[in-house]
């Protein structure tokens, strides 16, 4: 039988049971109503540069769940102005598809990798462009600030607690990442779980996994609290939004190229830009800081991620300027060193590649010295990503390097 004091509590518990069912349909009108307004409006924005884009992974997400749009994952190439940019360039979806960017300066391999493990976990099959430049590969010592001012403690936490990667690689990226380990200070929950997961010793991978379930709690905050910044965003200035008008055309690429060239400004003289000329003192330096680069080890992790996570990846790098690095006094031989290796470890994953190197010795594919490429030059990749997007053939160099005289000892992937 049961107790007047039992049955007192009943109404109290029926009370609080229905609190909870009218909390939780609440939460769950308003997660309905969130994720209508992202499906909405994020075509309208798919083609901006934003951080809050870079950072996140909402946004980015929601470009891998269309057919139609293209991510683009890159650095300051795709912040500095220039005309025919990509995402200006297919933003009327002109051959049925626009590009979305992600990238900042100074984002290289690791932190792309970050990027695309966090956001592309439910987009196998889905076309992806990986841009890489030179000058990642032509420097000895990691990137601190680079790194640092675009790590992402949301992204690295899906990565590490909820992206469909072997732990074979999960432990690799560990261990790369804590080159960084000042990037970690503010979550100590994600600071053990990576410290364990690069180690070898058993006792530290169960500290990994006994920070699991936290870790994926962290992810459940990380992720309503991107949803939440991705509608401010979108309702700010909604009324001045409108859904892009789609312009369907066949681009003349030639006309179009012809134009770009004609309107392009030649670039500075190197003698006014004496810092950048002092950089390398010949061939043998120039190969000994691209053979010992960290950024070969750390790009061959985010080719591994890509055919992991199952997505249809395109390697495209800029071309380095042979006529900036001659005078430093780097031969043209040595230079074709990056683009054999480039080709050589992406060979490596089966993942195709345009490299543009035969371009290196064309001004008007420049828009300044830093390589980043002039409204002709974005006509090429425009060019290329249109191509990939419909299945074409890849662009094919007119000349192919051959193997050039690396300096002796293996090529430093640590």
């Amino acid at each position: 039988m049961n107790s007047p004091d039992r049955r007192a509590a009943r109404p109290h518990l029926r009370a609080a049971a229905l609190a909870l069912a009218l909390a939780a349909l609440g939460l769950a009108g308003e997660w309905w109503h969130m994720r209508r307004i992202e499906q909405q409006l994020l075509p309208v924005v798919t083609a901006e540069n934003s951080n809050l884009k870079d950072l996140g992974i909402v946004w980015q997400e929601e470009t891998f769940a269309r057919p139609d749009v293209l991510p683009l994952y890159g650095s300051s190439e795709l912040i500095k102005r220039a005309p025919n940019k990509a995402s200006q360039f297919f933003a009327s979806y002109p051959t049925g598809f626009v590009v979305s960017p992600v990238g900042r300066p100074s984002c290289t391999s690791l932190v792309l990798l970050e990027k695309l493990a966090a956001s592309a976990s439910q987009a196998k099959g889905h076309k992806v462009v990986l841009c890489v430049s030179p000058s990642w590969f032509v420097v000895k010592g990691a990137n601190h600030d680079g790194f640092g001012g675009n790590f992402s403690m949301m992204q690295a936490s899906e990565l590490f607690f909820s992206a469909p990667l072997s732990m074979q690689l999960k432990h690799a990226i560990a261990g790369r990442m804590l080159r960084y380990s000042e990037v970690f200070n503010k979550s100590p929950v994600l600071a053990v779980a990576v410290r364990g997961l690069a180690s070898d010793r058993l006792q530290d991978r169960l500290l990994y996994y006994a920070c699991m379930p936290f870790g994926r709690l962290q992810n459940v905050v990380y992720r309503l609290q991107d949803h939440f910044e991705v509608i401010d965003h979108l309702k700010d200035d909604r009324w001045l939004r409108h859904m892009p008008e789609r312009h369907e055309v066949n681009p003349d690429w030639d006309a179009l190229l012809a134009a770009s060239r004609q309107q392009w400004r030649p670039l500075p003289d190197d003698v006014n830009e004496p810092e950048r000329t002092k950089v390398f003192t010949g061939d043998g330096m120039f190969l000994q800081s691209l053979q010992h680069s960290y950024e070969w080890g750390d790009m061959e992790l985010l080719l591994r991620t890509a055919r992991e996570l199952g997505v249809d990846p395109l390697l495209l790098s800029i071309p380095i300027e042979y006529a900036h690095f001659e005078h430093m006094g780097v031969s043209a031989n040595a230079i074709d060193a990056y683009a054999w290796r480039l080709n050589e470890f992406a060979q490596r994953y089966q993942i195709p590649v345009v490299d543009f190197a035969d371009f290196g010795d064309d001004p008007r594919f420049f828009a300044d010295h830093f390589g980043h490429p002039s409204g002709a030059g974005w006509l090429y990749i425009d060019r290329a990503l249109d191509d990939f997007y419909h299945g074409r053939p890849s662009r094919q160099r007119t000349t192919l390097p051959s193997d050039p005289e690396m300096p002796p000892g293996e090529m430093d992937n640590r």
